[in-house]
């Protein structure tokens, strides 16, 4: 039996552990003692007062990856008949260097009220042939405690990553107040008289919310700055009415005084609802 092992981020953001150096499950059960004077210690009183907790770390090392060999991508977790698929559908081309990779990882540390996380393990002897990942040997849902990116001075080019997960339902994704991540599917500046004077932006919310989870979306927000140089983002925000068809897309036009002319600009949105700001898309460069 060979493992294959995936995180993955709110049933969309996959990586793919491919090899790992060691793993370590714990369960952990919190135990008062109150010895009590003058007794011995078959007399000493054990309290539990606290459920139990499980916990996991594990650490692999970096590797570059060829083309066509992506460790990371896009799909979702679904449920067909009482049973827990996993399908990836859309692989990052960008994720393949070592330093692309710990980029990469480094959006698995929890930031978002909505962030929710789960560890799948796979025998790659039962994988179905159609690109789907069949049902998990072994999984856990959590929350990432920490992850660490380690390398020394004689061979700085070799990283060993490492990180600490424990069980448990997040509460605050069971509101499903805020939207996790949009999509930009295309954007360009706005022109007026050959100046620029702000962004047109196309985007869609995320797709694979289950049945009756989906946010109202009631605007969004763009945050932009120069590519180059040490800009601070700054922000536009817009009122929108939630568009009730799918895939749930939206065009903005964003007016902004004071723009660069020749500069390029990086911009990422995040969908507002009555419970607050979702998460940031990922980062676009217009040009």
């Amino acid at each position: 039996m060979v493992i294959q092992i995936f995180l993955v981020k709110n049933d969309a953001s996959i990586y793919e552990i491919r090899t790992f150096d060691d793993i370590n499950i714990a369960k952990n059960t919190p135990i008062s003692p109150m010895p009590l004077p003058e007794e011995d210690s078959e007399e000493n009183m054990l309290i539990k007062i606290e459920g139990n907790s499980t916990t996991m770390n594990m650490s692999w090392r970096l590797i570059d990856y060829s083309d066509g060999e992506e460790p990371a991508g896009s799909g979702n977790i679904e449920w067909d008949d009482g049973l827990k698929k996993f399908k990836i559908e859309t692989p990052n081309t960008e994720v393949r260097s070592v330093w692309n990779q710990i980029k990469f990882l480094e959006g698995f540390v929890p930031n978002n009220l909505s962030d929710f996380y789960s560890i799948e393990f796979f025998d790659t002897d039962k994988h179905p042939a159609n690109g789907e990942v069949g049902e998990p040997i072994y999984s856990m849902d959590g929350l990432f405690q920490s992850i660490n990116f380690r390398t020394d001075s004689g061979s700085p080019i070799n990283w060993t990553v490492s990180f600490d997960f424990i069980q448990g339902n997040v509460i605050s994704t069971l509101s499903g107040n805020t939207h996790q991540i949009p999509t930009i599917i295309s954007k360009s500046y706005i022109m007026f008289d050959g100046q620029r004077v702000g962004f047109n932006v196309l985007y869609e919310e995320f797709q694979n919310y289950a049945v009756g989870d989906r946010p109202e979306t009631t605007g969004v927000v763009l945050r932009y700055k120069k590519s180059d140089g040490v800009d601070f983002w700054q922000e536009k925000e817009l009122v929108l009415t939630a568009n009730t068809l799918s895939p749930y897309r939206y065009t903005s036009n964003f007016l902004i005084a004071n723009l660069n002319q020749t500069a390029e600009y990086k911009i990422k949105i995040s969908m507002l609802t009555a419970g607050g700001r979702g998460e940031w898309s990922d980062e676009v460069v217009v040009q």
